[in-house]
């Protein structure tokens, strides 16, 4: 059984095992990005395959210290192709320095922030080769289709109440681009902006911002990571404007634009303030994630 480097014209092939092999997560929808899509640096990846009988048998992702996919199609399960996958993948990261590879929560590019609670194969599957729990996270799920908190009549109230406060809530436009990047990278990070630059890349922009005084001050997206499944977040509000109501204002046209995309739910993925979406969007619970972690000897 040989384990190779996958290129793109791999692409239907790996998209078709994906959707038959993740039962929890859409990993048919996103197969390009999770696959072959960039990750904030400095990060270096491989996606990986393993063929048995000619077909395609399974995939992984190892990016940096985290493997960030991996997927054998249920008919060629117990025959080694996922370990062989798994074993490639913690090769390549200790070669990259990495000392521990990490399941799933890789941030600024992950399929979902740990491996789905109730996927209870997979997490047996890794626990028997060494892999230990070490987090929990969760995502709440926002219905979208007459919900009375996701109405063009509540965000554009919001952004009267705004404006009133001083502030200027609008859809961010290519020229906000620079500036937009520039506050999320000094105050959030690299990976909030590289996020957040995935969503300004959409035609339109799905991102939407407060302004003050002329400049950025808060900021939400939507479908910037996982394009396509009309996924909320990030958001950031620096400290010195919160408490102004920006955050709901913000939060309401991105979930409107998700559901102008068709969208009939939502994730907020990997939660904070959870009494503020629940308060906000009628957020309730969604789905549970389990972090597991190997040390790489």
């Amino acid at each position: 059984m040989q384990v190779v480097d996958l290129g793109r014209d791999a692409l239907d092939e790996a998209r078709a095992l994906l959707t038959e092999a993740c039962r929890f997560d859409a990993a048919g929808v996103v197969a390009e990005e999770k696959l072959f899509g960039a990750t904030p640096p400095p990060f270096r990846s491989a996606t990986l395959g393993v063929r048995l009988d000619g077909r395609l048998a399974g995939v992984a992702v190892a990016s940096g210290r985290w493997l960030r996919l991996l997927a054998v199609h249920p008919d060629q399960r117990g025959r080694g192709a996922g370990t062989a996958l798994l074993d490639e993948a913690a090769a390549r990261a200790r070669a990259w320095g990495a000392t521990r590879l990490r399941s799933g929560d890789q941030p600024g590019n992950y399929l979902a922030p740990g491996i789905d609670a109730r996927d209870v194969g997979t997490v047996a599957f890794l626990e028997r080769r060494g892999f230990r729990e070490v987090a929990r996270n969760h995502n709440l799920a926002v219905p979208l289709v007459d919900n009375e908190h996701v109405t063009t009549a509540r965000a554009e109230a919001q952004a009267e109440a705004a404006a009133a406060r001083g502030y200027r809530v609008r859809r961010a436009a290519s020229a906000d681009e620079a500036a937009i990047l520039a506050v999320a990278t000094r105050s959030f990070g690299a990976v909030w902006a590289f996020e957040l630059g995935l969503a300004l890349a959409n035609r339109p922009p799905t991102a939407h911002v407060a302004f003050a005084a002329g400049a950025p001050v808060a900021f939400a997206c939507c479908d910037a990571n996982n394009r396509g499944l009309g996924w909320f977040g990030p958001a950031g509000t620096l400290p010195e404007h919160r408490g102004h109501g920006l955050g709901q204002a913000l939060l309401i046209p991105c979930l409107l634009d998700a559901a102008a995309a068709g969208h009939r739910a939502t994730e907020i993925a990997w939660i904070g303030p959870r009494r503020f979406y629940e308060n906000a969007a009628g957020a309730g619970d969604g789905r549970d994630f389990v972090v597991l972690e190997k040390e790489l000897v």
